[in-house]
């Protein structure tokens, strides 16, 4: 009887968890606790953007003797654009935690496309 008490409990969250319609799981995605995450995780790799960004801009350089002189001015350029809109998305997704809305801009993936 005792093996039942524990076993019906997991089996009833199991099924509810399952059945959630997919409305219900989007929402969950706006909680106030996964913005605050968002947030955070934003304002801690902003500043992974900037090198992320040299390293794209050289990459894609079309003359080699203009990569590096490209890849400082234009990838630190861009590097810092992308640094300045990921700290004041993760900000304002910090500070508004507790209001529904998605992020207020995509975050970008911090590894170089090759």
């Amino acid at each position: 009887m005792k093996k039942w008490n524990m076993v019906f409990p997991l089996f009833l969250c199991t099924a509810v968890l399952i059945h959630t319609p997919a409305s219900a799981q989007a929402n969950e995605l706006n909680a106030p606790v996964q913005k605050l995450a968002r947030g955070v995780t934003h304002v801690t790799t902003a500043v992974f953007h900037i090198p992320k960004e040299i390293i794209q801009t050289t990459m894609e350089t079309e003359p080699v003797y203009l990569a590096p002189w490209s890849g400082m001015t234009a990838g630190l350029g861009r590097g810092g654009y992308a640094f300045g809109r990921q700290l004041v998305s993760g900000f304002v997704d910090i500070f508004t935690c507790f209001k529904p809305g998605g992020p207020l801009f995509a975050s970008d993936s911090l590894f170089p496309e090759i």
